[in-house]
This record gives structure tokens, sequence and C-alpha cells, in this order.
């Protein structure tokens, strides 16, 4: 039986995808559309009462990438942002645990209440002994502060051809949380759509070649787009794997989760079969 498109959870939990039509394919074209760059501009915005300051024992921390490097290509134009001001308090830093007991940092975002997206390489490290043991998720972290909290999560999800094959054209996966409690001070999730025109793309995360659980943003046009890749130029490093890339118009919009390195870096394209997997985790 064809298990490309099974999501698997790490409680051993199938579901298939019936509809396995691809999407089209297409390369950078005249006519950029550039109204979907991000401005990164804002305020700061605190509750005392959700503040959590982090410990200093996850301060050096690898990234999960140590096994799948990410780039810099060319000139390091990376901006840090404020990570308590939209939509950049979607995104989390996340701290994860390996089945062996080491740990590693990564990204992911909200597109739910309780569902956040990151790599399937964050949920589960094959040379780390599999599926990951916990993960804590701090959305909007701010250096060693969580202004919005942070939870601590057992409930994985991926693909299951991501883990029989490590085929990188489904590395994607999920985090459900506890319960609303982070969402509730976020307020808000992205949106997820197919990339089907040349447009600016916008990826922010938590890398680590930077001061220690610090955000920070670029962006640029895809140099390519294939049935399951967008690749571009956007500068990224280890630790962002698991971020979104997105549009943000005519609203914000994931089209990619960012996951490989190489100049053109890498993302895995949102496409036909995300729909029903990520609406499936949403609802767990």
């Amino acid at each position: 039986m064809d298990n490309h498109f099974f999501s698997v959870s790490n409680t051993g939990e199938l579901a298939e995808f019936e509809n396995k039509t691809l999407p089209s394919p297409f390369s950078q074209v005249e006519g950029l559309d550039t109204n979907t760059l991000e401005e990164v501009q804002g305020f700061k915005l605190r509750n005392a009462d959700w503040l959590e300051a982090l410990s200093d024992d996850i301060v050096n921390i690898p990234h999960i990438d140590s096994f799948l490097p990410e780039s810099t290509c060319g000139n390091d134009d990376r901006v840090m942002v404020n990570p308590q001001n939209v939509p950049y308090r979607y995104i989390c830093s996340l701290i994860i645990t390996a089945s062996n007991g080491g740990q590693y940092i990564g990204t992911g975002f909200f597109i739910n209440k309780r569902c956040i997206i990151t790599s399937g390489h964050c949920v589960f490290i094959k040379n780390a002994g599999g599926w990951v043991r916990s993960v804590q998720v701090i959305p909007g972290r701010d250096g060693g502060d969580a202004p919005f909290g942070s939870q601590v999560s057992t409930n994985f999800r991926t693909m299951e051809e991501f883990i029989r094959n490590e085929n990188s054209d489904f590395d994607h996966g999920a985090i459900i949380l506890p319960d609303n409690t982070l969402f509730n001070r976020v307020g808000g999730y992205f949106g997820y759509s197919e990339l089907k025109t040349s447009t600016i793309l916008n990826n922010s995360g938590y890398p680590k070649d930077k001061p220690r659980g610090t955000q920070w943003f670029n962006a640029g046009a895809p140099t390519n787009v294939t049935d399951y890749m967008l690749e571009y130029m956007i500068d990224t490093e280890g630790g962002q794997s698991g971020s979104p890339v997105y549009v943000n118009a005519p609203v914000r919009s994931v089209v990619g989760v960012h996951g490989y390195g190489g100049c053109p870096n890498k993302a895995v394209r949102v496409r036909d079969y995300f729909f029903q997997r990520w609406a499936e985790w949403s609802r767990l």
C-alpha cells in the first residue's frame, strides 16, 4: 500500500490521505508581486502575569539542524524583530528533548489554538532515538524571557514517508498543545495556502548564531518551486527549522515550512494533502 501520504503519531496512529494530485511547479518569473513583503515594525507589549524567566540551562542547547546544516547566502541581512508583535508572537522557540535525552532547539508556529506546525525532524530525530520525548513551546520568546509563558507537549505528528524513508519532501509535523492557554495569550495564528504565483516570501525564526532566544526575519523571492519544495536565497541558520515561510497579502498565509540549507535554502511546500493533514492535526 502507498503510504506516502499517511500521517503517523508518536503513539502509532495512522491516517490516510485520498487525493494525491500534484500542484503545479513553477520557476521564478517576471512580474514578481512585492506586496507580500512583511513590514518589520511595531510596539512592545508585555503582561507580567504571563512572563516566565527561562532557566540558564537552555543557553548552550545545540540546534536541531546540527544534522541538517542551514545557510546564510552571501551577506547576512537578517533583521531582529520584536517577538511580541503580530505575527512574530505566533512563532515559537522550541526546546526539544530527544528520546536519548539530548536537547536541541528549533522553531514552530501556530495554525490553530493547540496545533504548532514545525519540521518533521523536530519531532522525529532518527539518529537520536526516533520520536522525541517532549518539546517545550515558547511563543514570542524574547531572549531569556517567555512573555506569553510556555507549555510542554508530548503529543506529536508527522508523515509516515518521512519516518520510514527520511524523505525530505514530507518533512513537516505537528506539536499538539495540552490546552488553549498559549493561544489565549498570543491571540491568533497563521493561515496556510498553496503558492501559485511568484511573490516575495517572508521567514522568521530562532537561529542559533544570534543572541540566544532572539527572533530574526528575512525575505526574498523564490528561485525555484517544485512539486514538493520552495527554494530561495533567504538567509537562515541552524535553529530555524520548522519556521514559517509565508506571504502577507491578502492575508498572512504560510506557503512552506523551512527546513534545509545549501543556498538555495529550502522549505517543504504547502500543497493539497497539507490541508487535510493540518486540519486533522488541528482537531486533536
